[in-house]
């Protein structure tokens, strides 16, 4: 249940920020797009409804340690802890957002967008103050929470958005001209936060594949390349499709690379909720190891391992056939073959994590 509230906060985030942004963008610089209003109003009143979860978690867990009641342990975590303290203001800066948009005057303003984005900017600055990162490393982690997950919410917001919300099928060329260097920037600052946020969390990145945290890790990464893939034919393949094929619609692809992406914000929910393996050995003390790491994993396992790659023909061969899928997905995107892309896509993901698991020892 947690993991899938996590997840969908961020899909209500995605939502709301690519909505917002698009209102900003010149009609002749983009698709008609028709988010309704209830739609935007929903994910608004979601967000600490979501954000919520995790708190009730830790509170039954702490009223039963501490054998204290439930609102006396929810008092202290909403006024003690970061985590606490963060949904205080998300839920202030939520209803006051939600207040707004339910004006019909607000949302008819011209101004609207602007401000609404600014208190979504709060909001994302607030989730990023209750992660492990801004606990453990305060301000500096804060800042490459904040700055990873809003260059996500971007990056994805626009792309679900216009892909799935979108009325008409004019314009795509005037709108990846722009959005396609936006998604770049965005990947850029994604990936490097995401580096700094891992050497916070993750310092261990291959013996964490012990550990459900490092399992998911792996796996979030690996749908990263799909991601990528697709938004590479959909931002510079697309003006030789058009030319080649004038029936081609782009936006079947662009709904494909966000049904992906959803599955990435899927993975990332699923690791704020799980314990950071800041040292794995002992990280294995407290946490049992991964399930899917132990089915996979050929060796003896023991807390005291350390993981090394070792290449083996099976792990060769199954990372040759995720670079095969991989290039079989930029071949049928010029064929344009949806399915078959889709297919390989997620294959490129499911060949890599066996190529990968099967080389360490």
């Amino acid at each position: 249940m947690i993991y899938v509230s996590e997840g969908l906060l961020y899909v209500c985030f995605a939502i709301l920020a690519g909505s917002l942004l698009l209102r900003l963008v010149p009609e002749d610089k983009r698709p008609s797009v028709q988010v309704p209003g209830g739609l935007l109003l929903a994910c608004v009143i979601a967000i600490p409804v979501l954000s919520y979860v995790p708190i009730h978690k830790l509170a039954i867990v702490f009223s039963k340690d501490f054998d204290m009641t439930y609102s006396s342990i929810l008092k202290s975590i909403l006024l003690d802890i970061n985590t606490g303290k963060a949904w205080l203001w998300t839920t202030i800066g939520a209803v006051g957002l939600a207040f707004l948009l339910g004006l019909k005057a607000f949302r008819g303003d011209k101004h609207m967008p602007k401000v609404a984005l600014f208190v979504t900017f709060l909001l994302i600055v607030w989730l990023g103050y209750a992660g492990h990162a801004s606990s453990l490393y305060g301000f500096r982690g804060l800042v490459t929470h904040a700055s990873h997950f809003l260059a996500v919410s971007v990056w994805i917001g626009i792309l679900f958005v216009v892909s799935w919300f979108s009325k008409d099928n004019a314009k795509w060329e005037a709108f990846l001209r722009w959005f396609s260097p936006v998604a770049i920037a965005c990947v850029l600052v994604t990936l490097l936060a995401g580096f700094v946020l891992m050497s916070f969390t993750t310092p261990e990145y291959v013996n964490a594949w012990m550990l459900p945290y490092g399992q998911m890790l792996l796996i979030k990464h690996l749908l990263i390349l799909p991601l990528l893939l697709f938004a590479y034919s959909n931002g510079f393949l697309y003006k030789k499709m058009a030319k080649s094929n004038p029936a081609f619609n782009p936006r079947r692809w662009l709904q494909a690379e966000s049904i992906i992406a959803l599955l990435v914000l899927a993975a990332t929910g699923a690791l704020g909720q799980q314990t950071p393996p800041h040292t794995v050995k002992e990280t294995l003390q407290t946490v049992s190891p991964s399930p899917l790491f132990t089915s996979v994993y050929k060796g003896s396992f023991s807390t005291d391992i350390a993981l090394q790659f070792s290449l083996h023909m099976e792990s060769i061969l199954m990372l040759a056939a995720a670079v095969l899928m991989a290039g079989g997905v930029i071949w049928m995107y010029r064929s344009n073959k949806l399915i078959p892309a889709f297919l390989m896509g997620i294959l490129t993901v499911v060949f890599g994590y066996f190529g990968l698991m099967f080389s360490i020892a």
